[in-house]
């Protein structure tokens, strides 16, 4: 896997099937289930963070929250679309911590954040690009940042079915599509703690 800045950030496309990413997008645009709400933001200590549309799959305890805490009561596209990644993190393991819909239309930015809590090392990320068509017009690239938030280090495009697996610790934003686009830009993102009896990816 690549690495930067020792931290892995690597970009795999057709991690999924063609029809389970139909299935998925499916799923999150047309069904009340998904729980969509307005008001997410990436960084409340961050000023510059806008709110965009957001929806918890799964959610840890650590949250105090009322959303399933396991993945056996998610929805089943999305405990398919953990069986299919599942095998291909390993000799690496990991338990989910978080399961996350994120939704933006054109203005909804988001801003520059971390998805790690603190600076513990072990956290990751598994960001999947829902939309079953992308043109590279319609911009809403995921940025990824030096530490020091300075210079961009990596841009991932978010074309469909691709997954873009990185260490939490890497400041990143998900930038919103541009004009051209007229719907909603669709991530699925499941938060990891690698678990300490294996290896660093």
């Amino acid at each position: 896997m690549r690495k930067i800045d020792n931290m892995v950030l690597h970009v795999a496309d057709n991690v999924i099937s063609r029809p389970l990413l139909e299935q998925a997008y499916s799923w999150c645009i047309s069904s009340s289930g998904a729980g969509w709400r307005f008001g997410d933001i990436a960084d409340s200590n961050y000023e510059a963070s806008k709110p965009y549309w957001g929806a918890t799959i799964l959610s840890s305890d650590r949250h105090d929250t009322d959303d399933p805490r396991d993945l056996k009561d998610t929805p089943p596209v999305i405990q398919e679309i953990w069986s299919t990644l599942e095998p291909r993190f390993l000799p690496v393991r990991y338990e989910i911590d978080n399961i996350f819909l994120n939704g933006q239309t054109y203005g909804l930015d988001s801003a520059i954040h971390e998805d790690t809590p603190g600076e513990e090392e072990g956290w990751y990320t598994a960001l999947f690009y829902l939309n079953p068509e992308w043109h590279i017009d319609y911009g809403g690239e995921t940025l990824f940042y030096n530490q020091e938030r300075t210079e961009i280090i990596c841009a991932v495009v978010p074309k469909p079915g691709r997954m873009t697996f990185f260490d939490g610790r890497h400041p990143h934003w998900g930038r919103s599509p541009n004009r051209v686009f007229t719907d909603l830009r669709v991530t699925l993102s499941f938060h990891l703690k690698r678990l300490v009896d294996g290896p660093v990816p």
